[in-house]
């Protein structure tokens, strides 16, 4: 979870990023002690879960809390306070957990998987359908991509639920005819870029990960029919009537695993 802590004492930032070191599901992307810094870098950047001290000098945290809810009704926040007292504030304004100094990095975890699974909850503007035809939907509506192979790329990686999937990988599956050589890896950014281009047009950006080398989609920015199945959603596993993105030939040993799968 992309998360940014807001405390004006530096020595409450220390700690915390201790606590936190080995909580691998925080994305801590800002350290601010200034609420007003804080506010400017949610205007510009995604925010998934705000760490926020409550007594502050400039802005106190309940006030921040709403602030930050104007810009990302869906961000989560976690309150940390030397006071009791404040419970009930913080509360009212449904953070997923307070902590009172000092806390462990147990009460941290669980604090962080607690705003990790409200989140979840929460339905998101993307949708991915594998089972048919595979489809992308942006706050219900279809992304029409321009780019067959841009779409094709987007359903491999979907495919692979999160995993990274090399340059190496990527050809030997959407051009297994050509050789793995200079001419077809630029073909390959040259698909990987449209596609970021593709998903940034519909405002879904985020659901793509790219790093030098490798690619693989972030799946906690959206919610998919092959994804809830494996969880055990019985109502998505009762869809599923033995096709699975049957515009790619590839997926067949997919196919034959999910068969295996509902029997």
């Amino acid at each position: 979870m992309k998360t940014i802590i807001v405390d004006d004492e530096i020595v409450a930032i220390k700690v915390f990023m201790y606590e936190a070191e080995n909580i691998k599901e925080l994305e801590i992307e800002g350290m601010f002690q200034s609420a007003t810094e804080a506010l400017r870098y949610a205007d510009k950047h995604t925010v998934d879960l705000a760490i926020l001290d409550i007594q502050m000098t400039e802005m106190d945290g309940i006030l921040l809390g709403h602030e930050l809810r104007k810009k990302n009704p869906d961000i989560m926040l976690i309150y940390i306070t030397g006071y009791e007292k404040y419970a009930m504030d913080a509360l009212k304004l449904h953070a997923a957990a307070y902590l009172t100094k000092p806390y462990s990095e147990e009460e941290l975890r669980y604090a962080v998987e607690t705003a990790r699974l409200l989140s979840r909850r929460k339905k998101k503007r993307i949708y991915a359908r594998t089972f048919g035809y595979f489809d992308v939907f942006v706050d219900e509506k279809p992304i029409m991509f321009k780019s067959a192979k841009a779409k094709e790329l987007l359903a491999l990686l979907i495919d692979r639920r999160g995993g990274i999937v090399t340059t190496e990988q990527i050809i030997n599956v959407l051009w297994e005819d050509r050789l793995n050589d200079e001419s077809t890896q630029n073909l390959c950014s040259k698909i990987v870029k449209t596609l970021q281009a593709e998903l940034r047009s519909y405002g879904a950006e985020e659901m793509l990960v790219v790093s030098r080398g490798s690619r693989r989609v972030d799946t906690e920015t959206f919610d998919c029919d092959l994804y809830e199945m494996l969880e055990g959603n019985q109502s998505v596993k009762e869809q599923y009537i033995g096709e699975y993105l049957l515009d790619y030939s590839w997926s067949e040993n997919r196919t034959a695993l999910l068969d295996r799968y509902i029997q």
